[in-house]
């Protein structure tokens, strides 16, 4: 106990404060193989954690890499269970500071602007726009190259420095920084553990991977910290997009950009502006691939929904997975189930046709 004592007195972040980051991380994690092998000694590993953290040597563990197929291919770097507590830490503390200075129609990762919010609001901006679509507007989608794993984190972490040193005013300012520097210099690619097999790899584009990123560059998609970062680094070149012209829309969700303005020169200019923005201030590139500049009555995808005049539907994508879901839902059904199946089976297909019905009923369909 005088251990304890001691150790608190020289730390700003309590031991509450790391046991609160915890259970913020395993309500939905609880019954993961980690969570459970954390739990087990959830007290004392606290305490460790804590220690390490005011002592100054907490350092990262290696975490898990593999390869998603779904929505879309792409790589994945899931953090120890031990980091994530610490990820939960730092955006418990953080996280109103960054809410206070977000652009208003950046969508990800923040309460209550959600993909739903999202699709709501653009639709809005083009009635307004086309005064009710009565009158001519047109739409420019831009999406980042690689965007994750182009991130400058030196450009990051002055970012997130400015901000903690103009906004935060408690006295945990120095813990907070240390455990950015920590998050932030940690390279993961260095000591990961492989759970998909490492030829899986080459099926990804290296600007989709951080086996590939430049030096001192790149986040690790699956971790709280680099959701919550990325819209950040953008934060921004949101407001410098807002300044461009009085009648322009603008709204983001991640690195999917949308422009919204009653004239399509306006918007052919406004692109090399934005291009340029990009790659100067933050050493990010416009995919080249994926820029599309189109009258708004020809209707453009956003977020899972396809948005046009008087009318949104749900994109092929999602109507896909629906379809896919309830073919192997069908599949099932059509196995010999014991009476004990058959009820969990009735379950899982209530619960699945519930969740894509909650979804569907927001679109025109």
């Amino acid at each position: 106990m005088e251990q304890l004592t001691f150790y608190h007195l020289l730390s700003d972040i309590t031991l509450e404060e790391v046991f609160q980051a915890y259970f913020d991380c395993r309500r939905h994690k609880r019954h993961s193989m980690a969570a459970l092998k954390f739990e087990a000694n959830y007290e004392q590993n606290l305490i460790n954690l804590w220690q390490d953290i005011t002592a100054h040597t907490y350092h990262i563990a290696p975490s898990n890499a593999f390869i998603v197929r779904h929505p879309v291919l792409r790589e994945v770097f899931a953090a120890n269970f031990r980091d994530r507590i610490v990820h939960h830490l730092i955006i418990g503390k953080l996280l109103r500071l960054f809410e206070n200075v977000f652009y208003e129609h950046s969508y990800s990762c923040r309460a209550g602007k959600g993909t739903l919010f999202g699709i709501r609001s653009i639709y809005e901006m083009l009635q307004e726009c086309s005064r009710h679509f009565t009158q001519d507007c047109f739409v420019l989608r831009l999406d980042i190259q690689g965007f994750f794993f182009h991130i400058d984190k030196t450009i990051l972490f002055n970012k997130i420095q400015t901000l903690i040193n103009t906004h935060y005013h408690h006295t945990n300012k120095e813990q907070i920084l240390y455990l950015l520097k920590e998050i932030l210099s940690d390279n993961p690619i260095r000591h990961c553990n492989y759970q998909t097999p490492i030829e899986n790899w080459a099926e990804l584009p290296q600007s989709k991977s951080l086996f590939f990123a430049d030096t001192n560059c790149g986040l690790p998609i699956g971790n709280l910290t680099s959701q919550i970062f990325a819209n950040f680094y953008l934060n921004d070149f949101d407001y410098y997009a807002t300044s461009l012209d009085a009648n322009l829309f603008y709204a983001r969700y991640v690195d999917d950009l949308i422009f919204i303005h009653p004239d399509k020169n306006f918007l052919h200019q406004v692109k090399q502006q934005i291009t340029d923005y990009l790659k100067s201030e933050l050493h990010l590139t416009v995919h080249p691939k994926k820029v599309s500049l189109q009258h708004y009555a020809k209707g453009f995808s956003f977020t899972g929904a396809y948005i046009l005049p008087n009318r949104i539907y749900p994109s092929k994508r999602l109507q896909k997975t629906f379809y896919q879901r309830i073919e192997r839902l069908n599949r099932e059904w059509k196995q010999q189930l014991s009476p004990k199946s058959k009820t969990i089976l009735i379950e899982k297909t209530r619960s699945t046709l519930n969740s894509y019905f909650g979804i569907l009923r927001h679109f025109n369909c």
